[in-house]
């Protein structure tokens, strides 16, 4: 069950808050926040990677229990910054020449930087008292510097652990107060949600809705496993050992920790990294479209290190962007609304796990690793390309039995209008099992089917993105022609 869902002095039941909640988001939900008006994607993206140069500030319980993944019942008492000051930090962070930042404004843990109304694990219930994610968006956007968010769907202290429909409610209602109370967000990177629980256990294209309703240029970026799948930012999580290819097209952005944690530890002074390091990521970054993050953590007086000034300073002094790169180029096709089927059937084959199922009790995404039946498809975790060091570090797809009629048929429970089709390879595997010829047939009754795209794809392990005219359908027939030895699908889907 959810834990302090709703603080008891405002609402005295469950059932009372979700009828007010409904009631309170109501108004919000009718026009977008602050008159923004929509800008495209590739000129967000564009500008965005113009930025070139940002901050990741991870500060909350963290930081004054000495855990990089705090226990998630601390007593509120601990975070204590008798001497914060997000001037400070904003100072820093404009001497070395970075262009956005970004707070932890809820950990794993579930503990908040702002009083949220769901919980009353948070930042009202400390001796600090005060909304710290109003003071650190006042103090960096009064310099120039876009002021962004961090935020963990995963929520060990208020249940957000396996997904569901109060789980969902929970997070769109802190996600209202985030994009409501704080002027415009450019950015909010998402923690914990496709690794642990998948995009399907919490709806991935509602929360998505969600967003740019409220804000329609906030960039949605998440750990999602270093793909430009269900993202408008990939984000490479450097400390795992992830970078982007050499080849590179895609608008995105890759954090490494400037000290030796992501939050802040006793000895971190003492392991601030050399000045050679970040200017070597800066140059090695700025080429592949590619911002670069350096992870800086206040203290627990909630001031910025010396050592961490004065390296920042000597960034600034050392570091300019490259303005002769040429413009980010045009993004390939992507998916803007994901169609959750509610069902798959596939010829003969089975379920893998590649590589063998880690063995750690307690793996957040333990549940997947049961799973025989072909829904492995449409999981909803990242199967992109593996996690050197994380919990995602596997991916599981459906390997076809020869056969000369190989095919998978998608329900989507009712019938709906979709225009696009996505296929994922198993990209571990290189190039064995990719689709390489196919056919797409649609019915409504799942009996009468009718051909609507027929084509081929090239030998690599892209993500593909098929376009064809609108057609209303329950059932989508993908029927595999051909393909390198044994067909192998990784995530498949459709959408418009």
């Amino acid at each position: 069950m959810m834990k302090s869902i709703i603080k008891s002095k405002r609402y005295s039941t469950w059932a009372i808050g979700k009828i007010s909640v409904l009631l309170y988001m109501i108004p919000i939900l009718s026009t977008a926040v602050y008159g923004q008006d929509k800008r495209d994607l590739y000129t967000l993206q564009s500008d965005f990677v113009d930025l070139r140069f940002g901050v990741m500030m991870h500060f909350n319980m963290g930081t004054f229990t000495d855990e990089e993944w705090a226990s998630p019942d601390h007593d509120p008492q601990k975070f204590n910054p008798t001497q914060l000051d997000c001037n400070q930090w904003a100072d820093a962070c404009l001497a070395a020449g970075m262009k956005y930042a970004i707070l932890t404004t809820k950990h794993h843990d579930g503990f908040c930087l702002w009083d949220s109304k769901y919980t009353d694990y948070d930042v009202a219930s400390s001796p600090y008292k005060k909304d710290i994610v109003r003071e650190y968006v006042d103090a960096f956007r009064s310099r120039g510097i876009k002021p962004c968010l961090y935020f963990s769907i995963w929520d060990r202290h208020n249940g957000v652990e396996n997904g569901g429909q109060e789980e969902e409610e929970f997070v769109m209602n802190q996600l209202t107060e985030l994009l409501t109370n704080y002027g415009e967000i450019p950015q909010i990177i998402f923690d914990g949600w496709n690794w642990k629980m998948g995009h399907s256990r919490i709806s991935y294209q509602r929360i998505y809705d969600h967003i740019k309703k409220l804000q329609p240029n906030c960039l949605v970026s998440e750990h999602n496993g270093n793909s430009n799948f269900q993202t408008d930012l990939i984000y490479y999580e450097g400390p795992k050992g992830v970078f982007p290819p050499g080849n590179n097209i895609f608008a995105s952005q890759m954090a490494l920790t400037m000290t030796n944690g992501w939050f802040w530890h006793t000895d971190s002074p003492k392991n601030v990294k050399s000045l050679d390091y970040t200017l070597d990521k800066l140059q090695r970054l700025e080429p592949l479209y590619c911002n670069f993050m350096l992870n800086v953590a206040p203290n627990r007086n909630g001031l910025f290190d010396k050592e961490v000034v004065d390296r920042l300073a000597e960034i600034g002094k050392r570091w300019k962007p490259n303005m002769s790169r040429l413009p980010l180029p045009t993004k390939p096709k992507t998916i803007n609304n994901y169609i959750l089927p509610a069902g798959i059937i596939a010829s003969a084959g089975k379920a893998v796990t590649q590589p063998a199922p880690p063995a750690n009790e307690g793996s957040p995404i333990a549940a997947l690793l049961t799973q025989t039946n072909a829904e492995v498809m449409i999981d909803g975790c990242s199967d992109e390309i593996p996690d050197n060091g994380g919990f995602s570090a596997f991916q599981t797809y459906w390997k076809f039995e020869p056969n000369p009629s190989r095919y998978l048929i998608l329900d989507l429970g009712i019938s709906k209008d979709i225009s696009k089709l996505y296929y994922l390879p198993a990209r571990w595997l290189g190039y064995n099992g990719v689709v390489t010829k196919y056919r797409i047939l649609t019915s409504i009754d799942g009996k009468n089917y009718k051909k609507i795209n027929e084509g081929k794809w090239g030998k690599n392990t892209n993500l593909k993105i098929l376009d064809f005219l609108s057609v209303k359908a329950r059932y989508v027939k993908f029927e595999i022609l051909e393909s390198i030895d044994e067909a192998i699908i990784s995530e498949i889907g459709v959408g418009n």
